[in-house]
């Protein structure tokens, strides 16, 4: 599987399928869900609406859902965090594996993620980052290419880690 970087707004990102980072309840409300709830249009919160369903999700689950307006195939909502707002390296790990199997299962060959926990609840990029890469350059997966998305200001530090992995 080849890894690659883009800087940049992940709705904007090469691929077949997108990787929120999001929350116990699929809000969508900021970050990577807020861009994608801003580009995909309603469709997209009212998928994840029907999948909360008034609970609280586990951390590290991934849920899909249609890319509504956007020209990706879907959205894999990845929940990066535990209700208390709270992460560690287990949940991105999950995340992480947990998006590849559902990729897989649904036919998606090129996959989009941003630094699982690394926004919403400050899990340290480089940790968070660092995990993921474990999961993916160990992965038995279908999905051909992961696009690692990041913001401007981190990509010497994510083309570091990358190239250190």
């Amino acid at each position: 599987m080849k890894i690659t970087l883009f800087a940049g707004d992940l709705t904007d990102a090469p691929a077949e399928a997108l990787c929120t980072s999001t929350n116990a309840r699929l809000t969508l409300m900021m970050g990577t869900g807020g861009a994608v709830r801003e580009k995909g249009g309603w469709d997209v919160l009212r998928a994840c609406e029907a999948i909360v369903n008034g609970r609280q999700l586990p951390a590290g689950s991934v849920h899909v859902t249609t890319a509504g307006k956007l020209p990706q195939k879907g959205v894999i909502h990845c929940v990066a965090s535990a209700p208390s707002q709270a992460s560690s390296e287990p949940i991105i790990r999950a995340c992480t594996k947990n998006a590849l199997a559902a990729a897989d299962a649904n036919g998606f060959a090129t996959v989009a993620m941003p630094v699982f926990a690394s926004g919403h609840v400050r899990f340290k990029f480089d940790r968070a980052l660092t995990a993921m890469l474990e999961v993916l350059r160990n992965a038995e997966t279908n999905v051909r290419e992961v696009v690692i998305v990041i913001e401007s200001e981190r990509e010497a530090d994510a083309r570091r880690l990358l190239s250190a992995s």
